[in-house]
């Protein structure tokens, strides 16, 4: 059996508790399994714990910094009891957001789709007056709603643009509707057409 398979199943797999409990870590990491929208292929649900399981086989010391990144603490929450309706598991993750956010500790949230980031992003912006968002999709996500909620992953953008500006990077794929809402939407995009094969873009 492989050591990595013998350490504690938490992210990074880090076996001091003095690195890994709540009260002395600096960075928290809360697992999301929800997958309730999704319109295509299913098993985002499995992701946050894939992630976790692939930490503990990687290193923890950073090159860069000189440094065990872990020794900062890093925490791993429970995975968040996922509810059935949207509308619900929307408001249970906006209000523990808040709740996580105000320790004053870093948070990293696995997911689980990209719906989840909405109420996360929402809870922030009541924290932080300067906000804005970085997304990295193939897709604008900026339809008001889809399925019957607004809470769809499709929508995900158009829920974020109501707390702060956002810039979209890569987007090659948006409906006529989203295109018709793009002159007031708070979003700059760079086409995936425009920048590939480019990078004075980023300059």
């Amino acid at each position: 059996m492989s050591e990595s398979q013998l350490l504690p199943f938490n992210f990074g797999g880090i076996a001091e508790s003095k690195h890994s409990d709540v009260d002395a870590a600096r960075i928290l990491v809360w697992p999301i399994p929800y997958e309730g929208t999704v319109s295509y292929g299913r098993g985002t649900a499995d992701g946050p714990r894939a992630i976790i399981e692939a930490s503990r086989n990687m290193e923890l010391y950073d090159e860069e910094m000189n440094e065990s990144i872990y020794r900062r603490g890093i925490h791993t929450l429970p995975p968040l009891k996922v509810l059935p309706e949207p509308q619900e598991m929307m408001e249970q993750i906006e209000e523990e957001a808040q709740r996580l956010l105000r320790t004053g500790k870093f948070l990293v949230t696995l997911g689980g789709e990209h719906s989840i980031s909405g109420p996360i992003i929402r809870a922030l912006g009541q924290l932080e007056r300067d906000l804005s968002v970085l997304q990295i999709d193939a897709h604008a996500d900026l339809r008001e709603s889809y399925d019957g909620t607004p809470h769809s992953h499709t929508s995900i953008m158009a829920r974020v643009v109501e707390v702060c500006p956002v810039v979209q990077v890569g987007i090659r794929s948006i409906s006529e509707n989203e295109a018709k809402r793009l002159a007031a939407t708070p979003t700059t995009i760079f086409w995936a057409r425009d920048i590939i094969g480019r990078t004075d873009w980023c300059t």
